[in-house]
């Protein structure tokens, strides 16, 4: 007993030191969630507002829903995509790109920030939820970009006709085409609607120019790379693709065929190039 005493006696000095070391606050942990606070607090507050108001953000004026999750972001001024609209631009000018192809545009954050990019020549945005789509033109007459941007209320895919959207209510950002993504999520998907679906090669006939490609379609990239097989090969192109677990080796066997290499990732998002 008196062994084990002078054991406890001796080790209690570490023991305490060890533990008070791992209950120590992280400044930058705790930071990060009094700011998730702040930002939950903003987000309750708005809600007591009118469901769809005007905002300015981003040195831009926007229509936006404070009942949606990706406007909610906007409205409480909690950064979102940042860091990807930066890579954007930065893409943009370092290869004096003239056409951004916004594909899976909701309303309009890609396009209505890189609109005042001087290299970009026009911007074409594809959006075939009809809410969504309505609302980025909305932002677009608020901003008097109307004749820069082309709005197109159709899906790209890999055939034209009319096919199935699967809706979330509450984030309409994440609509997907696929029946799987929606059978596995069915709490969140619980609306469908009729859309109008166009294979991009069909619809349009560019040749030797330079694009930007933003492509996030939840899911459905393989559907709409597949469908710009020939624009990929006949122009000289930068790709942002979000992608899925299941998808991501897929994307880049694919695009390494079309001749593109890799140009690193952002969490989701890879980016390919044959420049």
């Amino acid at each position: 007993m008196i062994g084990l005493s002078i054991m406890n006696k001796s080790t209690a000095p570490q023991d305490l030191r060890r533990r008070s070391r791992f209950n120590k606050a992280d400044p930058t942990r705790t930071s990060f969630k009094m700011k998730k606070l702040h930002w939950s607090l903003l987000k309750r507050l708005y809600r007591l507002h009118r469901r769809f108001g005007i905002y300015s953000r981003l040195n831009r004026k926007w229509m936006l829903d404070n009942h949606n999750w990706i406007d909610q972001q906007l409205i409480i001024r909690r950064p979102y995509e940042v860091d990807r609209i930066v890579r954007c631009r930065h893409l943009i000018r370092e290869h004096h790109l003239q056409y951004f192809f916004d594909i899976g545009a909701n309303f309009g954050l890609y396009s209505m920030l890189l609109a005042d990019e001087q290299d970009l020549l026009y911007l074409h945005a594809f959006e075939p939820l009809p809410r969504n789509a309505h609302q980025f033109g909305a932002n677009l007459y608020l901003n008097g970009l109307d004749n820069r941007v082309s709005l197109h209320n159709y899906a790209l895919s890999d055939r034209s006709g009319q096919i199935d959207l699967f809706v979330d209510p509450n984030s309409t950002g994440v609509s997907t085409l696929l029946p799987t993504e929606s059978r596995n999520r069915r709490k969140a998907y619980k609306a469908s609607i009729q859309i109008e679906s166009r294979v991009f090669d069909e619809a349009f006939s560019f040749t030797g120019i330079r694009a930007l490609v933003k492509i996030d379609v939840e899911g459905a990239e393989l559907l709409v790379l597949a469908g710009m097989s020939r624009f990929l090969l006949s122009n000289h192109v930068v790709l942002q693709v979000e992608t899925m677990p299941q998808t991501i080796d897929q994307v880049d066997l694919l695009m390494q065929k079309a001749g593109y290499r890799s140009l690193g990732r952002l969490g989701a998002d890879a980016y390919y190039g044959n420049i």
